[in-house]
């Protein structure tokens, strides 16, 4: 009787232990008087062009510098030459062009069969057997050509030959079946007899593209924004919108209609000077009509950034002056009828030209993109009369300035409440820490004044390490967010794409090589968010010791809604160990079933494309769900509770 008394006390013990751990946190969610509805384009995702995101990276073209436009360092450049027993020469040259906007072309004089060239793609071009590539390009010239895909030590892979060039422009185009695998592969070019040739737009493709589009995506990437299921998609920048100086800037006509004939650029992003060095550039294959294609095929709306008539204030700081600014108002005006235009008008026909003749729907612009000061607010609100006048429905984007808080910041805040805006773009890169200070931000925002667009931010360790300590801080972020999308209506996380061993900047969400792709912690964290946005907020309550202010103490964060019969919880916690809650339903009778989705790890830990589900999410059921639940939130975790009641 003794040992069943001890026993019992000892159970009794532990039982009191673990409702006492249970005091971590506490969380009412009121499911009986929902809020505001939330917004579908909530979270989306935000396109620049850094990081090779465009050409080498979601762009499917295989070949670089296939138009021959680019000639620093070397003539030739991202081109080699070939030769197997033969002699030529080969000139870049721009007399008779095959078309003014891009007249470079290389010329090739084969004196003994055997001279040519190659072309190595970005770091090789992987190939697999199997599949094929399709391949394109213009030629003139006298004679027949031999193309070849070859391995990295010269086996072939495919082939073709080319007979009987013709005197004047022409495009030739082939499918190249694959025999063989290969991960650095490239593309051979050479003459088989005496002749001379001219040729342009040298392009490879794979066989198949993201919805087998023409002209189309890297699968693989692009899958990676379809599971996200983004609301929106911002394009094409960031700070190659505005240019290092107003020659280089991004001016979205130069990137529609046939590809052979849109005129190409330097990249901003590069880090060498351009006229030394322009390794970095933009071909703009992925350009306006591809950008809107790509978020008819997501479920996202289009957003996209011209130019205000200001080069990037970090750099050239070069202005239109007020009264010539006309042709980029114009430029607005013309995107929203080529978008949303009848494909009978002036712009709506090119886009059906181009294949698209019902219209893109375009809700969204903004005027400029990271512009600050007096100067900005002076050209945007030209634009803003112009276009309202024309086309009221649109819902302009003006900017806050480079930061979330500072003199250009206060200023934007100032000009915007005697100037007319719909929505405002803030940006934050900042450490961990801020953004566990911020949830927040918007809780005293006016719910009547203008909406937010949290147009770019990421949580930056000093080491810059896309692990999985700046995901949860963002998570909590986002928490913050979503209790007041009645006044933020957007958000996207930057920057999106970085290929591995070509960055200019280390904070991404999505890394890649040639063959492979992984996501970030951060990634994971900005598609639980997205395919689990509710459409309504529900008023949820924190307490216990984990949840309560200040804010500098705080551990557990939550946020709440409901998606018909769904009620959706997040919550995070961002201690060094897990933590116990109590959750509550009030207005719930039932729940019939449940289910939880795990993001979690240690601080440091990453995914690579060696390693990319390190940090992955865990998904299981909840056994005998009911309105009330306990949970351990693991250490560094988010934690995603989907509910069916009634």
């Amino acid at each position: 009787m003794k040992n069943v008394i001890i026993r019992f006390l000892i159970a009794a013990v532990a039982a009191i232990a673990v409702r006492a751990v249970a005091a971590d946190a506490t969380l009412a969610v009121d499911a009986a008087k929902p809020g505001h509805a939330i917004s579908p384009t909530l979270y989306g995702i935000f396109f620049e062009d850094i990081n090779y995101a465009a050409d080498g990276g979601l762009y499917a073209e295989l070949i670089q510098n296939r138009s021959f436009e680019f000639r620093e360092p070397d003539e030739l450049f991202a081109w080699s030459r070939i030769e197997r027993g033969g002699a030529g020469e080969f000139a870049v040259k721009a007399d008779a062009p095959l078309n003014a906007t891009n007249p470079h072309y290389l010329h090739l004089t084969i004196r003994q069969p055997g001279f040519g060239i190659a072309n190595s793609g970005y770091d090789g071009i992987p190939v697999r057997n199997g599949e094929a590539k399709l391949l394109s390009f213009y030629a003139r010239g006298s004679g027949d050509l031999d193309i070849a895909i070859e391995s990295a030590d010269g086996k072939p892979l495919a082939s073709t030959r080319v007979s009987k060039i013709s005197n004047d422009w022409k495009k030739y185009s082939a499918r190249l079946p694959i025999i063989g695998n290969d991960d650095k592969a490239r593309l051979v070019i050479i003459g088989n007899a005496a002749a001379t040739f001219d040729l342009d737009m040298v392009s490879l493709f794979p066989e198949h593209t993201f919805k087998d589009r023409p002209n189309g995506l890297r699968t693989d990437l692009a899958q990676m924004l379809a599971d996200m299921k983004p609301g929106f998609m911002r394009f094409p920048g960031g700070c190659i919108v505005e240019g290092k100086d107003l020659a280089n800037s991004y001016r979205w006509k130069d990137t529609i209609g046939d590809v052979a004939e849109r005129r190409q650029n330097w990249n901003r992003w590069q880090n060498a000077v351009p006229t030394k060095a322009p390794q970095y550039y933009q071909s703009y294959g992925l350009g306006f009509f591809e950008f809107f294609q790509l978020c008819e095929d997501i479920g996202a709306a289009p957003l996209p950034v011209l130019n205000c008539g200001m080069s990037c204030q970090y750099q050239d700081k070069q202005l239109v002056p007020l009264d010539q600014l006309d042709p980029y108002v114009q430029d607005a005006l013309d995107l929203i009828e080529w978008a949303n235009g009848p494909a009978d008008s002036k712009w709506g026909a090119k886009r059906a030209a181009a294949g698209h003749p019902a219209p893109f729907g375009l809700k969204f612009l903004a005027i400029g993109n990271e512009q600050w000061g007096d100067q900005y607010f002076d050209r945007y609100k030209i634009f803003h009369a112009a276009i309202k006048a024309k086309y009221p429905d649109i819902q302009l984007i003006t900017s806050a300035g480079p930061g979330p808080d500072g003199a250009n910041f206060d200023l934007a805040q100032r000009r915007l409440k005697t100037q007319p805006a719909d929505i405002i773009d803030e940006h934050y890169y900042k450490d961990p820490s801020w953004f566990l200070k911020h949830d927040n931000r918007y809780d005293n925002y006016d719910r009547k004044g203008i909406k937010v667009f949290a147009g770019e931010y990421a949580a930056h360790r000093k080491d810059r390490k896309n692990s999985i300590e700046p995901a949860i801080a963002e998570a909590t972020f986002m928490t913050g967010l979503e209790r007041n999308s009645d006044v933020v209506l957007l958000a996207s996380y930057a920057p999106l794409f970085a290929r591995i061993g070509n960055t200019q900047w280390n904070v991404d969400l999505i890394w890649f090589d040639n063959i492979s792709c992984c996501g970030t912690p951060s990634y994971y964290v900005q598609k639980l968010y997205s395919i689990n946005r509710p459409d309504v907020f529900l008023p949820c309550t924190l307490g216990g010791s984990g949840a309560v202010p200040p804010p500098t103490n705080r551990t557990i964060y939550a946020v709440a809604g409901k998606t018909g019969s769904d009620i959706i919880i997040k919550l995070v916690n961002t201690a060094g160990e897990p933590a116990d809650m109590d959750i509550k339903l009030d207005g719930i009778g039932k729940v019939t079933s449940a289910s939880q989705t795990v993001l979690a790890g240690n601080p440091n830990d990453e995914n690579t494309v060696i390693t990319p589900r390190r940090v992955f999410p865990k998904e299981s059921s909840i056994e005998n769900p009911s309105p009330t639940l306990h949970r351990t939130l693991p250490a560094n975790s988010l934690t995603i509770l989907r509910l069916t009641g009634s």
